[in-house]
């Protein structure tokens, strides 16, 4: 006898007659939802593994269901921090590099990472003494050519650096009436010239443009019966 039941299998006993049984629809598959429709038969629905975080991987094991593995985020990029956000999946956020230096140019590279290269100072001024501050960065200080010789003029070049020079027209004071001379802690010094002739019929002076000058005296004639 036949029960057009597709979830029963049915056949006739000699002994009992009639025998109808259920239809086992087990497929010894964990990734299937199984059940029997009585007009199709056995029902194989395939289950879906989601648990809604973008931070896990989502499969199904067939003899132990649904698996959830941790989503591996690694870039192999050492210049971003790694996460993973259970809304967005995974998050890469570039590092910053910073030492807090200012004598250091910071940098990452996506081989080893962060670098911190000194920076160069050097403006090839040879009139700067140059120099970097953590704080400030590059710092230029005029260089001092001062000899604390007042005979020699000081100056800087760029190129050469200090130069001091000894001038002969550093003293002159345009004046002919005076010996002068440079020095070293003094400075100037002006000697008056001497235009003492030993002469003792002279008027010895000095004028400034012509320098010494000797002038005779003159005698008036004396009158006669003096």
């Amino acid at each position: 006898m036949y029960d057009s039941n597709a979830c029963t299998d049915d056949y006739c006993d000699e002994e009992y007659g009639c025998v109808i049984s259920f239809t086992d629809c087990y497929d010894y598959d964990s990734c299937t939802i199984d059940s029997c429709d009585p007009s199709s038969g056995c029902q194989f629905e395939h289950i879906t593994c989601d648990d809604s975080d973008h931070c896990t991987f989502d499969w199904c094991d067939y003899e132990s269901g649904c698996e959830f593995s941790p989503l591996d985020c690694w870039d192999n990029n050492p210049c971003t921090e790694d996460s993973c956000d259970p809304e967005s999946g995974c998050v890469f956020t570039p590092i910053v590099c910073d030492d807090s230096n200012e004598c250091t140019t910071d940098r990452c590279c996506p081989i080893n990472g962060c670098s911190y290269t000194e920076v160069e100072c050097d403006d090839h001024d040879e009139c700067t003494w140059d120099y970097c501050e953590a704080s400030a960065g590059c710092v230029y200080y005029p260089v001092d050519c001062d000899d604390e010789n007042v005979c020699t003029i000081d100056r800087c070049d760029s190129y050469s650096g200090c130069v001091n020079l000894e001038s002969e027209c550093l003293c002159d004071d345009f004046n002919t009436c005076t010996t002068e001379y440079c020095d070293p802690v003094l400075g100037c010094v002006y000697v008056n010239v001497n235009c003492d002739d030993n002469d003792s019929y002279t008027y010895d002076y000095c004028d400034s443009v012509a320098g010494c000058v000797h002038e005779e005296f003159q005698y008036e004639g004396r009158a006669e019966g003096y």
